[in-house]
């Protein structure tokens, strides 16, 4: 991993705690919407650096445990990204489908999955355990493809 993506993730490290208590202080809708899209595009940073770092061989390095860190984080700042006012009745352009609000209970349960093995992955990354970590980024992907699949329209 070369010193300009580790220098990204680490301006990700510390950018996303901040995004994320600008959620809590969202003054419209549409302020509430561009905190979430920025909290997933971090942590879709810390995620890509992942797997970069699994790429590059480096699957125990400080740039894993960093990233590993960054994204168990986002899994626990994320139930805080989805106010009621920033549903489908806000008008506000979202990839967010209408479901997270009415199918609340399914929605919350994919939150937690995620967040279930995000910490997990975070645990196999200070493991040391090169192939379990290789296996926890996939079962990771999967835990954010099933969120996906249901609650996220579809990318054009």
């Amino acid at each position: 991993m070369s010193w300009r993506s580790n220098g990204s993730l680490r301006a990700v490290f510390w950018v996303v705690p901040a995004l994320i208590a600008t959620v809590a202080v969202a003054a419209t809708p549409a302020d509430a919407v561009r905190a979430r899209i920025a909290g997933y595009r971090a942590l879709g940073a810390a995620f890509k650096s992942a797997n970069d770092t699994i790429r590059a061989g480096g699957a125990r390095t400080p740039a894993m445990r960093q990233a590993a860190a960054q994204i168990a984080g986002a899994a626990r700042q994320q139930y805080g990204w989805y106010p009621a006012e920033s549903g489908p009745q806000a008008r506000v352009k979202t990839a967010a489908k209408p479901e997270i609000w009415t199918r609340g209970r399914e929605f919350r349960g994919a939150q937690d999955a995620f967040a279930r093995q995000a910490a997990a992955f975070e645990r196999v990354v200070a493991s040391g355990d090169e192939a379990a970590i290789r296996a926890g980024v996939r079962q990771l992907g999967a835990a954010c493809k099933g969120c996906h699949d249901s609650f996220r329209l579809a990318d054009d």
